[in-house]
């Protein structure tokens, strides 16, 4: 006993972590249990997959060189730069992609900061075709840009705390490290939850659409998986546990994401850069298309295109319209006290569009948060929308005000200046 209270000062790192509570996607807006970092997420996921891939390839299982893994690569690649154009931080990823050669196994994965790899059985069991396959890496990336990796890693986390400190306070090395990346394993080994299941058909089929992927595939893809499955379901449907009428919401969601397959196999070329890195390139650098922009030109240039996840669109829409009204006070407060410090850096970044959709996802009436909306709307060129939010805060402001620094802003001043233009 004397040994444990000797080494309890070593735990309360460790104890804050358990401490850290929830936090909002902002992609999705729902709130997640959340004790890892996404810096350490990525980190330990990278760790855990090269070490993952070089067992792989010791024994001969990575497939490289070949038409597939070719066609995989040009696949993916083409689901990346969709993916970055909804959350631009992730052009900074080290994105990576492997056929594992093990004809047996129908699964695939995206770990956190875009590790990925589809097994062979996908060919050889389920006959995948181009639009099949884009289905099921979009998926996966989707599970990626929602930060679920980041979540489940959490949750495997969570699990082996009592374990980590209970062999800190007897003297033990810290195993933080070894933890995490056996926790970025089990990410994507654990079943996920219906409702990440949701998210990612969604981000998934909306990704492979305006790649150039028919979403019927989706369809397809899972008729497929239920045919093969009968006594022994295939090991992607034992982490993607499937939800009730998934078939019927898939096709209503294909139905949906119709008019945006349409418009991109009618569309030109995109001129977007390669984002996979690649065992086969000098230092496993990114090989940039010649004329094509750098990543952080083409982040940069996609960051504030008018356009956001399918469902976020109606609420944005009516924000490009001026019409967004909040009405949500007691309720909100909790999220609204937590996401405040998060507008402020989207501003700092002149991150519009993610700007208004942080500020719609909590939905707090307040002035600062019409006053967020004001300068998104001005940001992405909406004069008209901008001014209507303006006032908005201003009004706001005489009965939910929140003083002359909100977050450093004088909304107040702000507001009037901006008017007064």
């Amino acid at each position: 006993m004397k040994s444990f209270f000797k080494h309890l000062h070593r735990l309360a790192p460790l104890a804050l972590v358990a401490l850290a509570g929830c936090s909002t996607n902002p992609i999705t807006g729902r709130s997640q249990f959340m004790v890892v970092s996404e810096d350490m997420a990525i980190g330990q996921s990278a760790a855990a997959y090269n070490s993952m891939m070089g067992d792989l390839g010791k024994k001969k299982k990575v497939e490289a060189g070949s038409p597939r893994a070719g066609k995989v690569r040009q696949i993916t690649d083409r689901l990346i730069a969709q993916a970055v154009r909804f959350r631009p931080d992730s052009a900074k990823w080290n994105w990576e992609v492997q056929v594992i050669n093990d004809p047996k196994t129908v699964n695939a994965f995206c770990m956190a900061g875009g590790k990925m790899a589809i097994y062979s059985g996908m060919w050889d069991k389920l006959k995948a075709t181009d639009d099949e396959v884009a289905q099921v890496m979009g998926h996966e990336i989707g599970h990626a840009l929602a930060n679920h990796t980041q979540e489940r890693m959490s949750i495997a986390y969570s699990t082996s705390l009592g374990t980590q400190l209970a062999a800190i306070a007897l003297g033990a090395r810290d195993q933080t490290a070894v933890l995490m990346q056996q926790a970025a394993v089990l990410a994507i080994q654990l079943p996920n939850s219906r409702e990440s299941e949701a998210e990612a058909d969604q981000i998934g089929i909306e990704l492979a659409a305006r790649a150039g992927y028919d979403p019927a595939a989706a369809v397809s893809l899972w008729d497929k998986m239920d045919k093969l499955g009968g006594g022994a379901p295939p090991e992607f449907l034992s982490t993607h546990p499937s939800p009730e009428h998934r078939k019927e919401t898939l096709q209503a969601l294909g139905a949906k994401m119709q008019p945006l397959y349409l418009a991109a196999k009618s569309a030109n070329p995109s001129d977007a850069p390669t984002f996979l890195s690649s065992k086969e390139a000098v230092n496993e650098r990114v090989v940039t298309r010649p004329g094509a922009p750098t990543r952080e030109e083409f982040a940069a240039r996609v960051a504030n295109e008018p356009t956001t996840m399918s469902f976020l669109a109606e609420p944005f829409e009516k924000f490009k319209r001026g019409e967004t009204l909040f009405d949500c006070r007691a309720q909100c407060a909790f999220s609204y006290s937590r996401r405040t410090s998060d507008w402020k850096k989207l501003h700092d970044r002149k991150h519009w569009r993610d700007l208004a959709v942080a500020v719609l996802q909590v939905g707090y009436l307040g002035d600062l948060s019409y006053f967020m909306l004001a300068e998104a709307a001005r940001g992405l060129g909406l004069r008209q929308a901008a001014n209507t939010y303006y006032r908005r805060a201003l009004d706001a402001g005489k009965e939910y005000g929140c003083g002359a620094d909100c977050e450093g802003f004088n909304v107040p001043q702000l507001a009037s200046a901006a008017l007064s233009r």
